[in-house]
């Protein structure tokens, strides 16, 4: 382990160390009362999102990994559990569910929140039951290390799941979010996770026993197969599309350059696919010479989990409200094994493009590495992200222990040779 080389460095230790012992245990301690609004922490891994779109920004160090907070605040899940799908993604899709016609925003699941309380129809009454008040989201059924099984996704547009991830039904999990599955239990008394013995498991054709418990088939037997899937389709192995797909009828509302807003298909950057060539104007209107990035395919990426060649791009400030896991989105020709021409041809404002650090540090989602200009997340969060596997935020103002600490890993990352 290499060793701080400067008196600053060892009283910035120190301090880590005093910070981590005093504030942390009473971030873990704090819970999160939804009657009363307080920020909420699921141990030091906890991360918080803003409810609207203009949250006040304390001038944070673009260097520095921090949480974002605000007075009212939902969660992107815990760390072994992360949430998974665009949040603040406008727009919205229909879907069956329950035997009921509903319509859901695109961002639902993306982030914890009770996401039933309003558009399930049993939960627009005067007395709705206790699970509409349960926060959730969906997570990847094969990178989930709770106690309890997340399950799949009731929403149905015929006989298909309505919402899927990289190919499989969506999952969801209330644990996750700090939530309680009253759902389950009260409305879908034949999930797999009732099942519970071998015998009743296999009885269900949906289910599969996974030695210990039963839950959903193709999280149990596609989590096996995930490493073949088609990285035409999905994304390259190492650098999969995480937005959530497979939605019905719908819209999702994207700008396309600085002011201008189109109308995109509902699972927008699910998966490798030619987004603009049915959208945009250029691409729609017979502009000749038609722009080469009208027929390249990209998706949304996590930039932590992304190591193609051509890192990928965080997206353009119009649409930077735009989050994955407290992370600005970021998506990705290369992944796509296409070539970006749209960030090059002067579509949006995008941090690969500043060619300096004062023009660099102007655009908040971005960072200047000392020779080139990043998304915040790529330069610096995801370094601190894999070595403490505590889930990474973006830059505002830190008012908590679990904050503290975060920034603390961060500064200490970035000063250790």
């Amino acid at each position: 382990m290499k060793s701080f080389q400067s008196g600053a460095n060892l009283r910035m230790q120190s301090l880590f160390l005093y910070l981590l012992a005093t504030n942390c245990c009473a971030a873990v301690a704090s819970i999160h009362n939804p009657t009363s609004g307080s920020s909420a922490f699921l141990g030091v891994d906890a991360s918080i999102k803003p409810q609207n779109q203009t949250t006040s920004q304390h001038e944070a160090n673009p260097r520095m990994a921090t949480l974002v907070h605000s007075s009212m605040s939902t969660h992107y899940g815990q760390s072994p559990c992360p949430c998974v799908g665009i949040d603040n993604l406008r727009g919205y899709s229909a879907a069956t569910l329950d035997d009921n016609h509903v319509m859901y925003t695109l961002e639902a699941g993306a982030s914890c929140a009770a996401w039933d309380s309003g558009m399930h129809p049993d939960c627009m009454g005067a007395a709705p039951p206790q699970w509409c008040m349960q926060k959730w989201c969906y997570v990847d059924p094969c990178k989930c290390n709770l106690d309890t099984l997340p399950k799949m996704t009731q929403m149905m547009i015929g006989p298909e799941p309505a919402v899927k991830y990289q190919g499989l039904p969506a999952y969801w999990s209330y644990q996750t979010c700090g939530g309680i599955d009253y759902y389950t239990g009260s409305m879908s008394k034949d999930a797999c996770v009732m099942q519970k013995d071998a015998y009743k498991c296999s009885t269900n054709p949906k289910c599969a026993w996974d030695g210990k418990r039963c839950g959903g088939k193709e999280a149990v037997q596609g989590c096996l197969t995930k490493d073949t899937l088609d990285p035409f389709t999905y994304g390259e192995q190492d650098c999969r599309c995480i937005g959530l797909g497979g939605r019905g009828p719908g819209k999702a509302h994207m700008f396309i350059d600085e002011s201008t807003k189109a109308h995109y298909p509902p699972d927008v950057g699910s998966v490798c696919k030619a987004w603009e060539a049915d959208v945009h104007p250029d691409c729609k209107g017979g502009v000749s010479p038609r722009p080469s990035w009208c027929d390249a395919k990209w998706c949304f990426v996590d930039p932590c989990k992304c190591k193609t060649s051509s890192p990928p791009k965080v997206v353009m400030e119009a649409n930077a409200n735009m989050m994955y896991q407290g992370k600005t989105a970021y998506w990705s020709y290369a992944t796509c094994g296409s070539t970006d021409t749209w960030s090059t041809s002067g579509q949006g404002q995008y941090c690969v493009n500043q060619k300096d650090e004062a023009s660099c540090t102007k655009m908040k989602k971005c960072a200047w590495t000392g020779t080139q200009c990043m998304g915040v997340a790529l330069a610096t969060i995801c370094k601190v992200q894999e070595a403490t596997g505590i889930l990474g935020m973006e830059n505002s103002g830190v008012n908590n222990g679990a904050g503290i600490v975060m920034v603390l890993l961060a500064m200490i990352t970035a000063t250790v040779n």
